[in-house]
């Protein structure tokens, strides 16, 4: 399977010195004659603030590009299989959706020897953490190569790159550490300055994207940032602790987590214009995580965010053309977005326009979420169209962002 990279058409060199952070001032009265259903008074109160979506790469158990995720999406054919290789306390195989790549010997090889070499003392991996490492390590590649070619100043020097990392819950500091250091050196092959790498580490991608996006805004210095969250919860460890502590996904409990697995991420910068590349506006908000325990749960706090989304960016929820969201197994969040999607959007089809990439990619932390971003950054460029992507997999917090094409470059007279 390919592993191809949804990118901007790279710009010249120094592109983002010059107009990183340009658009916020201009882009909601640039849309608003698009959009006269709109107050303009409401808009210019609150603009959206804007990130560019410059490069995003996926690796999924049904797709390992946002074109082929697509494809099997459309085709209807993401749903999880049963796993011979994991059972449940009965020895009956559970369901999951197991990643392909995940099973690279050359690249965990490659990874091990050089922990072995520069890690002190070498972390230990189980099977599920040498399967996350590969397939964060497939990702973060093609996106170091994109910001290498595309992040150049105009005196020659790169950027300050910042990496974001969304690893795993359940690992240990020493895991944590080595990954750092890995993903390190990743961006050094790629020919990225060590001196000019920042790494931290986000509890969750959507409130560090609202809070890059605010930055951003008021910050006269362009920086960039790789956005990465990998998981795998493809072992028979993971299946025996969910299905002690009653989490496991079976018949008798459909609300139950799908052991799964992925890598995904986004290239993000400030505010930009040009061919290929796409915008990205979000906002979240704590939710009570009592809710979980709900039979049914309220669509309106995903309503109220979009409302402050559209309006912002002088868009009229018509023309939205597809809505992209991470929501998993549970029914609940299934019925959710649908709710959602009959309030916000009535104009699309829940069967073709409102996808999930849930099934897709079972339980794996943020990738889901981080993925379906990847996916409507492309999905916007294809369709040249605004969609809104979902953020209701976490008990704890509701999460939409609005991704559409950036406008053109006008071309020199």
């Amino acid at each position: 399977m390919s592993t191809t990279t949804t990118t901007a058409t790279p710009p010249a060199p120094g592109w983002l010195n010059r107009i990183g952070g340009r658009l916020l001032a201009r882009q909601p009265v640039a849309q608003a004659a698009a959009a006269p259903a709109v107050q303009q008074e409401a808009v210019q109160e609150r603009p959206c603030p804007t990130l560019s979506i410059l490069a995003g790469a996926l690796c999924t158990p049904h797709g390992a590009s946002a074109e082929e995720l697509d494809a099997a999406l459309a085709a209807n054919k993401v749903d999880a299989d049963l796993d011979r290789d994991l059972v449940d306390d009965d020895g009956l195989p559970v369901m999951s959706a197991r990643c392909e790549q995940a099973g690279d010997a050359a690249v965990r090889d490659e990874i091990a020897d050089w922990l072995d070499s520069y890690a002190t003392p070498a972390p230990r991996f189980g099977d599920e953490g040498w399967r996350a490492l590969v397939l964060g390590t497939t990702v973060l590649r093609q996106l170091a190569d994109r910001a290498a070619g595309l992040l150049v100043a105009d005196e020659g020097a790169p950027f300050r790159l910042q990496l974001a990392l969304v690893l795993p819950d359940d690992w240990q500091v020493d895991q944590r550490q080595a990954a750092s250091m890995w993903c390190r050196q990743l961006l050094a092959q790629s020919g990225w300055p060590a001196a000019r790498i920042d790494v931290t580490e986000p509890a969750a991608p959507a409130p560090l994207i609202a809070r890059m996006a605010q930055q951003a805004e008021k910050s006269a210095a362009p920086t960039a940032t790789i956005l990465l969250a990998f998981c795998s919860h493809v072992g028979q460890e993971t299946v025996d602790c969910w299905s002690a502590n009653g989490t496991l996904f079976t018949s008798f409990h459909p609300r139950g987590r799908i052991p799964g697995e992925g890598a995904a991420g986004l290239l993000l910068a400030p505010a930009a214009d040009g061919a290929g590349i796409a915008h990205l506006s979000l906002e979240a908000e704590a939710c009570d995580p009592t809710s979980a325990s709900l039979k049914r749960l309220s669509p309106q706090p995903l309503n109220t965010l979009a409302g402050r989304l559209l309006q912002g960016a002088a868009i009229t929820p018509a023309a939205i053309a597809m809505v992209v969201a991470d929501s998993g197994a549970d029914t609940r969040h299934a019925l959710e977005l649908m709710e959602f999607g009959g309030a916000t959007t009535p104009h699309l089809d829940n069967a073709s326009d409102i996808v999930r990439l849930g099934p897709a990619c079972g339980t794996c932390g943020a990738v889901p979420f981080v993925a379906a971003l990847a996916l409507a950054a492309h999905a916007a460029l294809e369709h040249d169209a605004p969609l809104l992507c979902v953020g209701n997999d976490m008990p704890d917090l509701r999460a939409l962002a609005l991704v559409r094409p950036a406008p053109k470059l006008e071309e020199a007279p």
